[in-house]
């Protein structure tokens, strides 16, 4: 927590010119909030010019998105794109101001870490100017080149570049989402390199976002390997169960939501662990870093709340990766229509009853329950020669591209309905196919087959 007298305490040292005394005050009353980011990878800072321009854009009242924010808020990043700008001693007046007009940023830590950051920067700054006079306070100026922030910082910046992308249009639906099915009713779409969750409902006309969401993610980078590695797995999940009242500990906030990892291709790649959820902070937290949780994906207590309103168990995915693709709707139909074709050609092959052709479409990596691909081909060349004639047919498809595929160029998750008929056996059901290609130009191939549960 901040002190309640560090407002007037930095300011009678910054008045007295003892700007590398009021930085260090401010950096030890930071230090909570900088522990908690530790082990934090700390992010690429935006630049001076992206700062500027952030500035220039939250100054103006004609943007919708500075209109409706609120003030605490607009202040952080005014202060962010001021630091990034390189003018710390804007930060602090920014934030001092708001400080008038809104006492609960006494008591913000991310508050806190951007003005020991300004202080820090400005009483560089002014040991600069002064010259040989400072000469007694070189221990003090090292100790404050030496400091990084950084980590604590992550959280500003985040939101700074957000607001950015915002308004540069990040809009429309992602390329990962190439086809909804009648039965997905919402999509979470969880980016860890931007530290936003977008969330996608279904529409008359189409697929809205509904929410674009600041998210906490696990503490170390990269996809989830192995059980207590602290990171969040990329994939593509659905959420299964919500928690609440008894059933949750505090630090979980006011609800959870389970997420079903790991699902049969983490099991493939011989990933462990367990109980990733959606779920809020503890009751006394209102700020974390960008990376803080132990795997799971968290959300502030009261967007937690709203975003409930948005998730139907068994029935709302969750794709979890880095830096997803937006608004090249051009390149999603694309796509789209590529992958329908190999699928189209998989069930043709398959009707033919040629298993040369049909069993062509499978990687050599293939697997399917406790089948590899040479099991699997003696099955299938059993099972197809048995048969006068076959007929497959496919409807209401969700396929979705998986943002970080493992191994692969690249990978759709494909779910569709499948109607089979032979001379001895019919039956419908629920079919997921995970589709690989080793190059962006090569064939797609099966790597994962398996029938859903309805």
């Amino acid at each position: 927590m901040i002190p309640e007298n560090i407002v007037d305490v930095l300011t009678q040292c910054r008045r007295r010119g003892l700007q590398v005394f009021a930085a260090l005050f401010c950096m030890a009353s930071a230090v909570p909030y900088a522990l908690a980011a530790n082990g934090v990878q700390p992010m690429a800072s935006v630049d001076a010019s992206e700062g500027a321009r952030a500035l220039q854009m939250l100054a103006s009242t004609n943007e919708p998105l500075v209109h409706d924010m609120r003030p605490a808020d607009l202040a952080i990043l005014k202060a962010t794109g001021a630091l990034r700008a390189g003018e710390p001693e804007q930060a602090i007046n920014t934030l001092q101001e708001a400080r008038k007009q809104d006492g609960s940023l006494q008591d913000d830590p991310l508050v806190a870490i951007i003005e020991a950051e300004a202080y820090r920067r400005s009483a560089i700054r002014a040991v600069a100017r002064a010259g040989e006079y400072a000469r007694n306070l070189s221990s003090e100026e090292q100790r404050l080149q030496e400091a990084d922030l950084s980590p604590g910082m992550a959280e500003a910046d985040q939101r700074l570049r957000a607001f950015m992308e915002q308004i540069d249009g990040l809009a429309g639906v992602p390329l990962a989402l190439l086809d909804m099915g009648s039965d997905v009713q919402s999509v979470f779409l969880v980016d860890k390199g931007r530290s936003r969750m977008f969330v996608y409902e279904r529409a008359s006309d189409g697929w809205k976002r509904v929410a674009d969401e600041y998210v906490v993610t696990g503490a170390n980078a990269g996809d989830k390997l192995v059980e207590g590695d602290r990171r969040t797995p990329n994939g593509v999940y659905r959420f299964v169960k919500k928690l609440n009242g008894r059933e949750l500990d505090d630090r979980y906030g006011p609800m959870a939501f389970p997420i079903d990892y790991p699902n049969e291709l983490d099991r493939m790649n011989k990933k462990n662990g367990g109980g990733i959820w959606m779920h809020g902070y503890p009751s006394h937290v209102d700020r974390r870093p960008p990376r803080d949780t132990k795997g799971c994906f968290a959300l502030p207590n009261e967007r937690l709340v709203a975003m409930a309103d948005h998730v139907h168990l068994g029935h709302s995915w969750v794709v979890v990766g880095e830096h997803f693709v937006f608004g090249k709707d051009q390149d999603r139909q694309s796509l789209r229509d590529e992958v329908l074709a190999s699928l189209q050609a998989w069930v043709r092959d398959w009707s033919s009853r040629d298993s040369d052709a049909y069993l062509a479409h499978y990687h050599p990596d293939f697997h399917s329950e406790w089948r590899d691909l040479a099991a699997w081909s003696a099955y299938k060349r059993r099972v197809n020669g048995s048969k006068s004639y076959i007929h497959v047919t496919m409807d209401d498809f969700t396929l979705i591209r998986m943002p970080d595929p493992v191994g692969f160029a690249e990978m759709v998750v494909a779910e569709f309905n499948q109607n089979y008929t032979s001379d001895s056996y019919a039956d419908m059901s629920r079919k997921r196919l995970y589709l690989v290609r080793d190059s962006k130009s090569g064939p797609w191939r099966i790597l994962l087959e398996q029938s859903v549960e309805q």
